[in-house]
C-alpha cells in the first residue's frame, strides 16, 4: 500500500486478488477499511503502508454487506450480513473478534444501516418482508419488526432525524418512525422497475434520492412524495446513487451484475443534471462499492475509496475545481507561512507550469479558430477553459469547456452549457455526443477540443434539419389536413356520439352529447358516417380552420358577459336494471353447492321462497323429488329413475332460453357427470345428455346473419353451433373457456360438456363482477374443461439414475426426482431454475446466490449460463 504515488488523480491503496472480497466499508474515522467476503475478512489501514491483515471465515455464505459503526463512542464495531444472520464484529488490539450474531430473518438478508446518532441500533431488511431494528445490548431478539408485503431490498436512517428511516421495495418507498408502531408513515410510489439504492440528504431531513434499474436517479421530498421533485436520466441502471459531503455533488455507479464494461464513477451536479461533472476512470472491472472517507483537519481535498470486481482499492483525491463544479468554494484553511505549505504550493505551481500549462496552451496555439458557423470567445489557459459560440439556423448556443489538471491523460474535459435556446432534450443530446467524443480521445492520450468542436456544430446542423423537417410533417398533417384526409378519412367510421350497453352485474350504461349541442344547430343534429364527412360540415359554416372532433363537439359557447361561464358537459348515465333480468344478486348469497344433493336443494328452494321467485321454488322443489331414490335405495341413482335425466335436461334447458344464466349453471353444477375424471367435483348423477328439443328454432351467426349480434341466446347454444369462449370478457381472473371443435364446425355428436361449461363460466363471470370471490370460487371447482395442452417450448432433461428423458419432476423408469441442484447436490423439490444452453440448475436461491459473484456454470462445464442465454433470447 502506498499513500504517497498518485497516479494522475488516484493511487492504488490495495490489491488483493486472494480476498475475492464483495463488501467494503470505512470506518467514521476515515483510518481503516473492511474487505469482506466468502474466504476472509481483512482490515487494512489506509495511512499506512501494507497493514493488510486478513480472518479466515468458516462459513459456505458469502458476505452481502458491510458497515463500520457511524459514531465514535462504538467505532471499534463493525457489522457485516451472511445470509440470514448478521455478525457483529470488533476491530480491537490489531485483532477482530465476532461479539454478537443476530438472527431473526427466515430469508436472505439484503441491507443494513447502523444508526447514526445511537450506537447501539442497527436496522435490517430481507427478502423476507420484514425490517427489524436491533439493539447489541440485547441482541437476543429485535427490539422492533416492521413487516411490509414485498421483500425488502433497502433500509437506510435519516441522516437528521433520528426516528426515520426509509425503505425500499421493489419500485416503491415506505417511510417508518419507530416511535408510531409498525405502520409505514409514508408510501411512495417511486419507479416502476426496481429499486438499487436509497440515500438521504445530508442537508434536509425531507429529501431523498433513489436510484433503480429504470436508468434513473430521483429526488423526492417526503412531505410531498406524489411527483419527484427532480429526475437524474443515466444511460445504464444505477446500482448506487449517494449525496457529496460538498455542495450539490452527488456519485452514482453502474449495476454491477450487467457487467457492461462500464467500470466507472460519475460526479453530477444535482442543479445541473444534463451531463455529469467528471468521470472517474481507473478500475478494470465494475465497482462494487464506494464510500466517502473523513477529511482530516485542515485539508481540503476530499478522498473517495472505491472497491472494485477486480479486486483493487482505490483511493480518489476530489481536486478544488471538481469541488466547484458542485457549487462548493473550498476554503484554504492551511498557514501560508509554514514551510511545509510553502514547498508543496511551490511544487504544484512549478508542477502546473511544466506538465500541465504547456500541453493545454499548445492546443490552444495549434486549433483551428476559423470553424463555420462556430466562434471562439475565449481560451484562457490560467483558467483552463474555452467558450464558444454556435449559430446555426435557428439555434443559438454558447458552450464552455474546463480542463481539469490531469488532462487529456485519462480525464476529459467538461462541457456546460451556459445560454441557449434550444430545449433540454436537444441540450442532452448534444453533451452526451461532445462527452463520448471526448471519451474516446483521452483514454488514449489524445487532446479532443477541436475534434469536440467541429462534432458540436455537425451534431447542432442535423438537429436543426430534423427540426425542420418535423414541422413540415406536422404542416402537411396538421395544418392542412385537407392534403390527405380526403383519401383516407372516407373509410374510418365517425366515432359514436351516443349509446347504451348493458354489464353483466345489471347495470345499463348511457352516454350522449350535451342537450343544448344537439338543439343549438339542425347541422349538428345528425351523426355523419365517416370522419371526411367533418370537413363538409365545417365548410357549410365557412370555417376553414382545421377542427377535430373532440373540438368540433366541445367547442366554447359564447355567454354574455354577466351569464356565468358554464362549461358544456357529456353526461355518462347509469342505470340499475338488475330487476329486469332473471339473475339475483342475493340468490348468489344464499345458494349453496356442498353437501348432499336433496340437502342442497331444500336450501336453495328456501332462498328462492324468500326472494319471492316462486317459479324457481318448484324447480328446487322437483330436484329434491328425483334426487329422492338416491336417498331411499343406495343401490339405485336418480339418474335411472324415468323422469330423473330427462327433468333435469329439460329444466335446463328451460331456464338457459329465459336466459337465466344463474339457475342453468346451479343445475349444471349440481347434477353433473360423476363418471368425468376431468372434474374436479364428483355429484350424483351418472350422465346428463344434452338437450334436444328447443322452443325457438333460431340459429346465431349463420351463413348470411349479421355479424353485429355477437351474443347468441342459449337454446341456439345447444344446437351444437358456434359457442362463445368469452374471449370478450373484462376480467382477467377468470380462465376462458377454450372449445377444441373450430367455429363453423358441424354440430358435435354430444355437445353438453362444453355446453355446460358455458354456463358455469358465464355465472362465474357474474359472480366475479360482483365481487363475490367465494361463490365464484365455488362455481370453478365444478368445471370439468380438460386442460389447454401445451404448446410452447418444453425443458427436457435426463434422468441421473437411469439416464432416461424426462420432462416431469420424477422419472417414469426409476422413479427418481429429475432435477439434481448443481449448487449443493440435492433433489431439488421446490422452485427451480435451469439453463437453456447446458441444461444445468438447481434450487432458485441457490442459483440467485451463485451468480451473485460469478459468471459460469456451478458444475464446472464452462458455460457462462446468464450471458449465453440473455444472447439466445436477443437473437
Amino acid at each position: 500500500m502506498s499513500t504517497n504515488t498518485w497516479n494522475n488523480e488516484y493511487h492504488i491503496a490495495l490489491e488483493g486478488k486472494d480476498l475475492q472480497a464483495n463488501a467494503m466499508a470505512v470506518d467514521c474515522t476515515g483510518t481503516y477499511v473492511v474487505l469482506a467476503g466468502r474466504r476472509y475478512v481483512a482490515i487494512a489501514n489506509l495511512e499506512e503502508e501494507d497493514s493488510l491483515k486478513k480472518f479466515p471465515r468458516q462459513s459456505k455464505y458469502d458476505v452481502g454487506t458491510a458497515e463500520w459503526n457511524p459514531t465514535l463512542h462504538n467505532k471499534e464495531l463493525c457489522v457485516i450480513s451472511s445470509n440470514q444472520r448478521l455478525e457483529v464484529l470488533t476491530w480491537r488490539n490489531e485483532e477482530l473478534t465476532q461479539t454478537h450474531s443476530l438472527r431473526a430473518h427466515t430469508r436472505v438478508i439484503t441491507d443494513l444501516n447502523w444508526h447514526r446518532f445511537d450506537p447501539n441500533l442497527i436496522a435490517s431488511c430481507s427478502a423476507d418482508t420484514f425490517i427489524h431494528i436491533w439493539d447489541i445490548r440485547d441482541p437476543r431478539r429485535p427490539t422492533i419488526s416492521l413487516s411490509a408485503i414485498a421483500e425488502a431490498s433497502q433500509v437506510s436512517w435519516n441522516r437528521i432525524s433520528p426516528n426515520i428511516l426509509a425503505t425500499a421495495h421493489d419500485g416503491d418507498i415506505k417511510i417508518w418512525d419507530q416511535r408510531k408502531g409498525t405502520a409505514p408513515t409514508k408510501y411512495i410510489a417511486a419507479h416502476l422497475s426496481k429499486i438499487h439504492g436509497l440515500d438521504w440528504s445530508p442537508c434536509s431531513q425531507n429529501h431523498l434520492a433513489t436510484s433503480s434499474q429504470d436508468n434513473t436517479v430521483k429526488f423526492f421530498d417526503v412531505e410531498s412524495p406524489r411527483r419527484p421533485e427532480h429526475v437524474l436520466t443515466t444511460t445504464s441502471p444505477v446500482w448506487r446513487a449517494r449525496y457529496t459531503p460538498f455542495g450539490n455533488g452527488m456519485i452514482t455507479v453502474v449495476v454491477p451484475q450487467l457487467r457492461r464494461g462500464e467500470n466507472s464513477l460519475l460526479l453530477w451536479n444535482t442543479a445541473n443534471r444534463s451531463t455529469p461533472m467528471h468521470t472517474f476512470i481507473g478500475h478494470r472491472d465494475v465497482v462494487l462499492e464506494f464510500e466517502w472517507r473523513s477529511q482530516k483537519p485542515g485539508d481540503t481535498n476530499y478522498q473517495l475509496i472505491t472497491w472494485s470486481k477486480d479486486q483493487t482499492l482505490l483511493v480518489w483525491k476530489i481536486e478544488p475545481f471538481l469541488q466547484k463544479l458542485c457549487g462548493h468554494e473550498p476554503e484554504e484553511s492551511k498557514d501560508p507561512n509554514d514551510p511545509v505549505y510553502s514547498e508543496i504550493i511551490e511544487s504544484v505551481k512549478k508542477s502546473n507550469s511544466l506538465t500541465k500549462v504547456q500541453p493545454l496552451l499548445q492546443e490552444f496555439s495549434l486549433m483551428n479558430v476559423h470553424i463555420p458557423n462556430l466562434e471562439v470567445i475565449n481560451l484562457d489557459p490560467t483558467d483552463r477553459s474555452c467558450t464558444v459560440k454556435a449559430t446555426i439556423n435557428n439555434f443559438v448556443v454558447n458552450l464552455q469547456v474546463l480542463f481539469p489538471l490531469a488532462y487529456p491523460h485519462g480525464v476529459p474535459p467538461v462541457f456546460q452549457q451556459t445560454s441557449s435556446n434550444i430545449n433540454d432534450k436537444i441540450t442532452s443530446s448534444l453533451l452526451q455526443t461532445l462527452n463520448h467524443l471526448a471519451q474516446q480521445r483521452v483514454s488514449k492520450n489524445r487532446t479532443c477540443l477541436e475534434p469536440c468542436l467541429r462534432q458540436m456544430v455537425t451534431t447542432l446542423e442535423q438537429l436543426s434539419r430534423d427540426q425542420e423537417n418535423d414541422k413540415v410533417v406536422n404542416t402537411l398533417y396538421i395544418e392542412q389536413p385537407g392534403v390527405f384526409s380526403g383519401l383516407n378519412d372516407a373509410y374510418i367510421p365517425f366515432p359514436k356520439t351516443s349509446g347504451a350497453k348493458f354489464c353483466s352485474v345489471g347495470m345499463l350504461v348511457c352516454f350522449g352529447r350535451p342537450v343544448h349541442r344537439r338543439l343549438s344547430n339542425k347541422i349538428d343534429s345528425t351523426t355523419p358516417r365517416a370522419l371526411s364527412a367533418l370537413e363538409n360540415i365545417i365548410a357549410k359554416r365557412n370555417n376553414s380552420n382545421y377542427m377535430t372532433v373532440s373540438a368540433y363537439y366541445f367547442q366554447k359557447q359564447r355567454r354574455p358577459a354577466k351569464q356565468a361561464a358554464a362549461k358544456p358537459k357529456a353526461l355518462v348515465l347509469v342505470y340499475d336494471a338488475l330487476r329486469l333480468f332473471f339473475v339475483d344478486r342475493q340468490l348468489a348469497e344464499e345458494y349453496i353447492l356442498d353437501g348432499d344433493v336433496g340437502t342442497v336443494c331444500k336450501h336453495n328452494a328456501a332462498a328462492a321462497a324468500s326472494v319471492g321467485r316462486c317459479d324457481l321454488v318448484q324447480a328446487w322443489t322437483l330436484a329434491e323429488l328425483v334426487a329422492g331414490p338416491q336417498q331411499a335405495e343406495e343401490e339405485m341413482t336418480w339418474a335411472a329413475h324415468p323422469f330423473g335425466s330427462k327433468l333435469m335436461q329439460s329444466l335446463i334447458s328451460h331456464y338457459a332460453s329465459q336466459s337465466d344464466v344463474q339457475m342453468a349453471a346451479m343445475l349444471s353444477c349440481i347434477f353433473g357427470k360423476e363418471n368425468d375424471t376431468s372434474c374436479s367435483k364428483k355429484t350424483s348423477m351418472k350422465s346428463l345428455k344434452s338437450p334436444t328439443q328447443f322452443a325457438s328454432g333460431k340459429r346465431w351467426f349463420k351463413n348470411g346473419g349479421s355479424p353485429y349480434h355477437t351474443i347468441p341466446p342459449a337454446d341456439v347454444i345447444a344446437e351444437g353451433w358456434v359457442i362463445p369462449t368469452l374471449k370478450t370478457t373484462r376480467s382477467t381472473s377468470l380462465d376462458n373457456l377454450r372449445l377444441e371443435e373450430p367455429a363453423f364446425a358441424p354440430p358435435p355428436k354430444n355437445p353438453s360438456s362444453s355446453l355446460y361449461e358455458y354456463y358455469k363460466l358465464a355465472y362465474a363471470e357474474t359472480l366475479h363482477r360482483w365481487r363475490l370471490i367465494y361463490n365464484r370460487a365455488e362455481v370453478i371447482k365444478y368445471m370439468c374443461a380438460p386442460a389447454d395442452p401445451h404448446k410452447g417450448v418444453q425443458f427436457v432433461t435426463e434422468c441421473h439414475g437411469c439416464q432416461a428423458p424426462i420432462n416431469q419432476c420424477c422419472c417414469n423408469n426409476c422413479k427418481r426426482l429429475s432435477l439434481q441442484c448443481s449448487v449443493c447436490r440435492i433433489s431439488v423439490r421446490g422452485s427451480a431454475n435451469c439453463c437453456i444452453i447446458c441444461g444445468h440448475g438447481g434450487h432458485t436461491n441457490h442459483l440467485q446466490e451463485w451468480f451473485q459473484t460469478r459468471d459460469t456454470c456451478p458444475t464446472g462445464c464452462g458455460c457462462r449460463c446468464l450471458m449465453e442465454t440473455a444472447e439466445l433470447f436477443n437473437t
